[in-house]
């Protein structure tokens, strides 16, 4: 939009912008949520990613989990996982291909020693990509103007120090 004659052209952020994304109010009915759902989607980014680096996806991951647990079937397994037996035998097949899990003569699968050690592994870049991802740096500092400036009260109960 263009000023008329003689006005002076508008200066510095918008009036009601975020000056943290500069699309709209903080306050806006909306923004807490999409934030948190940003935040979501930047960590599973990351954690896909560092997953990926050990040949591993979120359901794999998760079945290994479960392994690590406690040995189990096929059936067992698509039961905890809510998945289908043939879906959880791609996974078992591609983890044992990997040398991270293992099946007995009875049909039992369980996780293996290198299964353990890349499962810590994955764990803990899943936790350095999080923290180092780029796009986290610019949301972690929304979300700190968003906590910021919701200025909550302590609830009843709580320990409040006194300046």
């Amino acid at each position: 939009m263009t000023p008329a004659r003689g006005e002076e052209p508008a200066s510095g952020p918008t009036p009601g912008l975020n000056t943290v994304s500069g699309s709209e109010p903080a306050a806006a009915p909306g923004y807490f949520p999409r934030l948190l759902s940003a935040a979501a989607h930047v960590k599973h980014i990351a954690s896909d990613s560092a997953l990926d680096r050990f040949g591993l996806n979120r359901d794999s991951f998760h079945l290994l989990g479960c392994l690590a647990s406690a040995p189990a079937t096929e059936a067992e397994l698509a039961k905890a996982a809510g998945q289908s037996s043939t879906a959880i035998r791609v996974h078992l097949l591609q983890l044992q291909s990997s040398g991270y899990s293992a099946r007995d003569r009875s049909g039992i699968w369980s996780v293996t020693e290198a299964g353990l050690n890349v499962m810590e592994c994955a764990n803990l870049a899943q936790a350095e990509a999080t923290l180092d991802a780029e796009d986290s740096q610019e949301l972690r500092q929304a979300l700190r103007t968003l906590i910021s400036s919701l200025r909550l009260e302590q609830p009843e109960g709580g320990t409040q120090k006194e300046p």
